[in-house]
Order: structure tokens, then C-alpha cells, then sequence
């Protein structure tokens, strides 16, 4: 308690250091009768009607993550489509407006509101997409929230946004258990792309990734109609050594043992691609990437990090975070006849190396076992009554 009124003090006094600050009014819809969202809080201004084949990079995130969307700006070559879950505000009449209601946040809950602004002010976000949404819970309708727009603070703005972000951390989560997958959709419904990389936001891709697959991905997606997605491989790193870019960069790391595949400490099953050590010997090209090989869905745990377009299926809303909340969007795409092709060249990496869930993951892994057992069967039979051909081919999910 003591540390949570540290924090109220402190938080208090960086947003009154502010300059003046107006009214406005941001308008939220219904998702899936049950989150309202605002979709462009941030709106691109990537001219990408004439490059029908960028890629956009999918994102999700708690508002304290978004310091990983800092790096992701300076990495990621094209469109980014974020989306951000927010406090539910209470809701009060609005009268000097013609809605109905309006949502007025709690004064600490401004902080959420006040970090967006600082980075929108520090950082570069012309290639951002950003996405709000918050739980409708008992809304009829989905208001409007009715918010002072914070102007740019005085003094010190990058040492005050770090320390806020630093902050809200210390905040009550304002969530049972994080929805991953209506985020996750949110920011592809909010894409301008037909091309798109579904990934987390603390995942970082290697030198030219995005226009190098790209242009594959133009010949073998868009112009040729393959029913495939391109896949590549997934690492993780040491947090103490830089980012690799390139394959020769990673390779070095491997080798000292300062880079792994990922997950293979925790979960190797979900990550594993075969042929590793030839793929590191492949003459890496800069420009350009290419197809090793085409697989089928191999088994029930891989869960295939890939580039797709509009075809790919969106996830299941009713998988929670961390019971196979990704693993099940390739089971989907195997019955619908997705081949998945392994790409040489480009991969990603993820800073830190797991060992195993954490004390709060797996409160919520154990939370929702019970509910998730029922909706695995429900799962694998609607599948196989929808793909009843495809039932010997696919394998079912399973814990």
C-alpha cells in the first residue's frame, strides 16, 4: 500500500507539469459484444495504395510493453498495427455533447493516455497503426470516452516518459486474464494491408525481413494464389547481447550458447524447424529470400511463425493466454488446406531466454484448465465435422 501511494504522489506530480490541455472526445464501437474499441487512435500515413504487397507487422500489447514498440519503429521496415487494451472508464451522462453517454476515465487512469502522448511526441509513428479497446462488461452500448488532450509537457519529456512508463506498472491489472487473441485480431481488423506478420511485440526481425519477404510473398500469395504461408525461424536471446540481424550474427551467439531456438529451454516442440545447421550454411542473400522447402502441418505442438494474407483465419477468441492460445490457429489452417513453406534467410529473435512460466502465468495456466478441457473437444469436433476429409492428415490439438 505504501508503495502504491509513492506511486499516486509521484504519477500526480509528473502529469500537472504539463501545459495546457483541451478537451476531446474519441469514439469507441462494438467488438464481439464484449470490448469496445477504438480502432486508428494513431493512424499510419505510409502511402500504401500504390504497394499493395508491404507487409504489416500485427502487435499487441499491455500499455506498459510499449517500450518495445520503440525498438520495433527503427527495425521494422514497413506498416505497423498495434492494439492496446486499456481500463474500462465509468460512464456519465453527456450532456454538452449528442451522445447519449460519455466515458470519463479515472484521473489515474490517464496515465495510459498520457504515455501514447509522450510517445507520440518522442517517437517517429508515421508507419503506426494504433488500436484501443477496452472489457464492455455491463455497457449496453459502447460509449464514447470523453478525454483531455494532453499537450506537450514541459522540461525533461524522455526522462518523464520513462519514468511513467516505469510507473504504471505499479497500477492494479485491470484484467482477469489477458485477452491475447481479441488483441491479436484487433490489430489485424486494424491493418491496411492484405499482407501481415502476427507476432509479439518484444520479437525482432532480422535485416530486410519485411522487404524480402515481401517481395516472395507478392509472386507466391498475391499473384500466384498459393494456399501456403511463408514461415521462418524463431530465436531467443541472451538479454545482455545486441540483436542479430543477420544469420552470420546469430550464428556467433548460437554457437556461444548466447542464442537458442525458442522456447527450446521451456517448450522446444512448439518452435522446432528440422535442417537448422543447413539453413546457417545457405549463403545468405540481403535482397531477397527464398523458399527451402514445403511442409504440411507436422505436429499437434508446432506453432509456425509466418507471413499470410487476408486467407489466413483469424484466432479463436475462446483460447486464453497461454493454453494454446497460437498453437491452435495452425490446426485450423491444416483441415482449411494451408501448406506451410520454410523460408531461408530471415528469421526473428526474442530478448530473454525462458525457463518456465512465471508465478502469474501459471496461476492463470491453472485458472483456466478446467474450462479449457471442454473447449479442446469442442475444438477438435467442429473441425472434423466441418473437414471430415482432412480428419487422417491433421492432427488434434491437445495439451
Amino acid at each position: 500500500m505504501y508503495r502504491y501511494i509513492l506511486f499516486l504522489l509521484h504519477y500526480f506530480k509528473v502529469i500537472f507539469q504539463t501545459s495546457s490541455i483541451k478537451k476531446n472526445i474519441i469514439n469507441f464501437s462494438n467488438y464481439n459484444d464484449k470490448y469496445c474499441v477504438s480502432f486508428n487512435f494513431w493512424k499510419d500515413s505510409l502511402d500504401l495504395k500504390n504497394d499493395k504487397s508491404r507487409v504489416t507487422l500485427v502487435l499487441h500489447a499491455t500499455i506498459d510493453y510499449i517500450k518495445y514498440l520503440e525498438d520495433q519503429i527503427l527495425i521494422w521496415g514497413g506498416p505497423i498495427s498495434v492494439a492496446i487494451i486499456i481500463p474500462r472508464p465509468r460512464e456519465k451522462e453527456c450532456l454538452k455533447y449528442k451522445n447519449k453517454y460519455c466515458l470519463i476515465n479515472k484521473r489515474i487512469d490517464l496515465s495510459y493516455y498520457q504515455i501514447l502522448a509522450y510517445f507520440d511526441y518522442i517517437f517517429d509513428t508515421k508507419k503506426i497503426s494504433l488500436h484501443l479497446f477496452f472489457e464492455k462488461s455491463n455497457f449496453k452500448n459502447c460509449p464514447n470516452i470523453l478525454l483531455k488532450r494532453i499537450s506537450k509537457p514541459k522540461a525533461n519529456l524522455v526522462k518523464k516518459y520513462r519514468k511513467l512508463v516505469s510507473m504504471v506498472k505499479n497500477l492494479p491489472i485491470f484484467f482477469n486474464v489477458y485477452p491475447i487473441n481479441v488483441a491479436r485480431n484487433i490489430a489485424r481488423l486494424g491493418k491496411r494491408t492484405k499482407l501481415f506478420l502476427s507476432s509479439d511485440i518484444e520479437n525482432y526481425s532480422s535485416l530486410n525481413f519485411e522487404s524480402k519477404v515481401s517481395k516472395l510473398a507478392k509472386k507466391v500469395l498475391l499473384n500466384e494464389k498459393q494456399k501456403l504461408v511463408l514461415v521462418h525461424r524463431r530465436f531467443e536471446i541472451k538479454d545482455n547481447v545486441p540483436i542479430p540481424r543477420t544469420k552470420k550474427e546469430l550464428k556467433k551467439l548460437y554457437d556461444q550458447k548466447k542464442a537458442f531456438v525458442f522456447h527450446s529451454h521451456f517448450y522446444i516442440e512448439a518452435h522446432y524447424i528440422p535442417k537448422l545447421e543447413s539453413w546457417f550454411k545457405t549463403k545468405e542473400k540481403f535482397n531477397e529470400t527464398e523458399i527451402g522447402w514445403i511442409t504440411d502441418y507436422s505436429h499437434s505442438a508446432w506453432e509456425p511463425q509466418f507471413v499470410g494474407d487476408d486467407r489466413v483465419p483469424f484466432h479463436d477468441e475462446r483460447f486464453p493466454y497461454r493454453i494454446r492460445s497460437n498453437t491452435h490457429l495452425a490446426h485450423i489452417m491444416c483441415y482449411q488446406g494451408f501448406k506451410f513453406a520454410i523460408i531461408n534467410d530471415i528469421f526473428t529473435v526474442h530478448k530473454g531466454i525462458k525457463i518456465k512460466l512465471n508465478q502469474v502465468e501459471s496461476k492463470i495456466v491453472h485458472s483456466v484448465k478446467k474450462e479449457f478441457r471442454k473447449l479442446i473437444d469442442d475444438f477438435n469436433n467442429n473441425l472434423a465435422a466441418k473437414y471430415p476429409h482432412m480428419k487422417k492428415r491433421c492432427k488434434k490439438l491437445n495439451l
